[in-house]
């Protein structure tokens, strides 16, 4: 079955780069265009002439847009039981904080900003492929109306633009295997030496150091969480639950990051709003390249908010 992408953008010169892009990358990709809020949100409703479209496998939604816009479409999707774990990922020109530290609020589940230059932008359609649409894990989605016939998805990578502050990127990995925490850690000091890996162990310790308790009252806050869910003590899910629903951390980007390919393990972590869910590969070499990738995505292209440093 062919990808099934929805672009919510207004803008016919971006548009046409953004299927340019994505044709060159992916020809399996069916590319559907919405140019304004209301319709974005009669497209993934299924109501008047979109009775009959597609679930789409990811959005890409721009902010500003006429009749409704970007920032009420993304409420919109996260409210919906129904839509909530569709990827909702941000590509827009704005890099205004507000803009970013909103969405995050409202749980995208990344944003881009869209480069100015032909090259760069088709480079950014690429990762966009390559991660969310090669390698992240997606519920089972379903066809047609919400009772309909279920069907696989694929997925694809995410990565995060750390400003040239010349500050380390901060990645906290929640694991209590000592194989795949020594993994990641050779891994990532392979891909990107400004990385400073924290690790812990089980769930309880993961709250300790996100809320600087005890042995953890120093702790960096983490651009990104790597979240493994069969822990001891506090399983990923419960932490997942009390990260997203903690105003302070909910901007966090937390990818979940275990051996489970079980159903209920992805819709239960797309529920509760995990930022993307990736599989453990069992082959060294692939596990290398998993971790490249997240480096590549999440820790190189992505906008995040600008984090408090202080408690």
């Amino acid at each position: 079955m062919p990808l099934q992408v929805l672009l919510v953008e207004d803008s016919p010169g971006d548009l046409r780069l953004t299927q340019e892009a994505f044709r060159d990358v992916n020809p399996f990709i069916e590319l559907h265009i919405a140019s304004d809020g209301v319709e974005a949100m009669a497209f993934l409703r299924k109501q008047g002439r979109y009775l009959h479209a597609p679930r789409p496998d990811l959005v890409l939604l721009d902010l500003n847009l006429p009749k409704m816009d970007g920032r009420e479409v993304l409420a919109f999707i996260k409210e919906d039981a129904g839509l909530k774990t569709i990827p909702t990922v941000i590509l827009t020109s704005s890099e205004a904080e507000s803009d970013v530290v909103k969405s995050y609020q409202l749980q995208a589940n990344c944003y881009l900003s869209k480069p100015m230059h032909f090259e760069a932008f088709h480079s950014l359609v690429k990762s966009i492929n390559d991660f969310w649409l090669t390698r992240v894990k997606l519920p089972q989605q379903r066809k047609g109306n919400d009772k309909g016939e279920n069907r696989p998805l694929a997925g694809g990578a995410i990565m995060k633009a750390i400003g040239g502050n010349g500050m380390p990127i901060q990645v906290l990995l929640v694991e209590d295997s000592p194989g795949d925490v020594r993994l990641t850690q050779e891994a990532f000091r392979d891909a990107n030496q400004s990385i400073l890996l924290h690790v812990a162990a089980d769930g309880v310790e993961a709250m300790a150091f996100l809320r600087r308790e005890g042995a953890h009252a120093q702790a960096p806050r983490p651009d990104l969480i790597l979240l493994d869910l069969n822990l001891p003590k506090m399983d990923g899910r419960e932490v997942l639950a009390h990260i997203k629903e903690n105003d302070n951390l909910k901007t966090i980007p937390t990818v979940i990051l275990t051996t489970s390919d079980a159903e209920s393990d992805i819709v239960k972590s797309y529920e509760l709003q995990a930022n993307c869910y990736l599989t453990k590969p069992v082959q060294l070499d692939a596990f290398e390249g998993l971790v490249k990738s997240i480096n590549d995505f999440w820790l190189t292209k992505v906008k995040l908010p600008q984090q408090e440093q202080g408690g």
